[in-house]
């Protein structure tokens, strides 16, 4: 069962935590989303912390979804956390953080968001892996850091979403994200 039902459902400038089981296509669900988001004619900000973009761009082709052609047009932005770090090539149009520290990470969000904030048509960030961000970060940290995002992204309307699996994260760091989400979509 994927997520595009219960992604219609959902209001407009919504923060949403997505959870699955590991043995779930997580690849399989972003593309869910991407579909559901570029019928909307939508913008979006894709912050990538589990895979290089060359590779994300490979993956998600196998669900018949151009992110190349979308990030050429300038519909969405890749902030890619990990290309630098093991030594990929870069393409146009992303951002690529050399480090996962959430300080980082929060100064290419912005640079994305004014980006975002220009468009006319409703935005998102989506955040493919909380479990990621973790090895990286303190959870007392990366909750302090999606506090201050999303209180800016409800401040400026825009939709997020994040994904985790339901295994591997401590229920206490996953109970607390709940809180500063909207919705919870399990799968």
């Amino acid at each position: 069962m994927g997520i595009k039902d219960k992604l219609a459902n959902i209001s407009s400038g919504s923060i949403m935590i997505v959870e699955f089981p590991a043995k779930e296509n997580q690849i399989k669900l972003i593309v869910e989303f991407l579909n559901f988001k570029k019928k909307s004619s939508s913008y979006g900000i894709y912050v990538s912390s589990n895979r290089p973009s060359k590779n994300l761009i490979e993956k998600v082709k196998e669900y018949e979804y151009d992110l190349k052609n979308d990030i050429e047009k300038g519909r969405i932005w890749i902030i890619d956390l990990i290309s630098k770090n093991v030594g990929d090539s870069e393409l146009n149009n992303i951002i690529y953080i050399s480090s996962l520290e959430l300080s980082a990470m929060q100064m290419a969000i912005e640079k994305a968001l004014a980006w975002l904030k220009g468009k006319d048509k409703q935005g998102w960030i989506l955040f493919d892996s909380i479990a990621t961000l973790l090895l990286y970060n303190s959870p007392d940290s990366l909750l302090k850091h999606l506090h201050f995002v999303f209180g800016k992204l409800r401040v400026l309307g825009i939709d997020a979403i994040i994904f985790t699996i339901n295994e591997g994260v401590d229920k206490k760091v996953i109970s607390m994200i709940r809180q500063l989400c909207d919705t919870i979509i399990t799968v």
